[in-house]
């Protein structure tokens, strides 16, 4: 199936573009990209490659919990939530086709296994979260991996505290946490959002999200502002999900498609809020709501 990404120019910065899901008048008369979700009558649950969502320390078990939905409304089909013990032996309860693990003295072994990992929903800044924060630095920087990485949440908390680059990542911070990463405040990220988006990747590398009204999608090359979006969505969760999504976007897609992938991901999330924003309006917007409708969209039900 092939999904259209609608694009024009922000003429006060031309190496900037907005993009969004749907024609309108006011976007420019450039045919659209388009891109492909891998469709094969052969595969199997583990054709898009294994997924592990890790987060959901003491007092976060429904960031993981969150996430780990999203991945599998938005198409991921093999996920393994790794969270604490107690956590483990209870996800499964709010979403049974979960896998669950604990072993933190494992997790550097088998994390080698997955294709798709996504780090940081739930996480903290205790012990045992700054464990496998360095078990997964570790492991990004002695391997020469070609998995899937978002990092979000937590584990950009304890990145501000213990910064280091990789270039194959995306990166998604809220604009607190982006605060936190380049040592500064709130108020000088919302001065500028871009120049802010531009410093997270030269800084750390990869693709950065940084999320808010407009979130903008920055590469090494390029920079994308989203034209989807409401204030409603500022809710507890809403980040979770959106990790998610883009978790299953980037598994599903042939690399060449990989920045398209994530622009969708996020177009499809903020789209999805707009549309419950004129169907029930701003207040009580939660992420539980816009995954659902996320997958209504995905599978063009809408």
């Amino acid at each position: 199936m092939s999904y259209q990404l609608y694009f024009e120019s922000i003429k006060k910065n031309q190496n900037c573009q907005s993009f969004s899901l749907i024609s309108s008048s006011g976007l420019s008369k450039k045919k659209p990209l388009s891109f492909d979700i891998i469709r094969d009558m052969n595969t199997y649950k583990k054709s898009y490659g294994k997924t592990l969502i890790i987060g959901g320390d003491e007092g976060y078990l429904g960031a993981i919990i969150i996430s780990s939905r999203s991945a599998l409304y938005s198409g991921s089909r093999y996920v393994e939530a790794f969270s604490t013990k107690t956590h483990a032996n209870i996800l499964a309860t709010y979403q049974p086709e979960l896998i669950t693990s604990y072993s933190v003295e494992k997790l550097y072994k088998v994390i080698k296994d997955f294709q798709n990992i996504l780090i940081g929903p739930g996480l903290s800044e205790n012990k045992w979260s700054v464990d496998i924060f360095e078990k997964f630095k570790k492991h990004l920087l002695s391997n020469n991996i070609g998995q899937n990485i978002i990092a979000d949440a937590g584990f950009l908390n304890i990145l501000s505290s213990y910064p280091f680059k990789f270039d194959n990542w995306i990166l998604t911070p809220h604009i607190g946490e982006a605060a936190k990463l380049l040592n500064t405040s709130t108020k000088k990220i919302q001065q500028n959002r871009l120049e802010a988006a531009t410093r997270l990747q030269k800084k750390f590398g990869g693709v950065v999200v940084l999320k808010g009204p407009g979130t903008i999608i920055k590469d090494n090359h390029d920079a994308y502002v989203c034209s989807h979006g409401n204030h409603g969505m500022g809710t507890a969760g809403m980040g979770d999900c959106l990790a998610g999504i883009i978790l299953s976007m980037v598994s599903m897609v042939d690399n060449k498609d990989y920045i398209k992938s994530i622009l969708y991901a996020v177009g499809v999330h903020s789209l999805s809020g707009d549309l419950i924003k004129s169907e029930k309006g701003t207040i009580g917007l939660l992420a539980s709501n816009v995954m659902r409708k996320v997958n209504k969209l995905l599978n063009n039900k809408i």
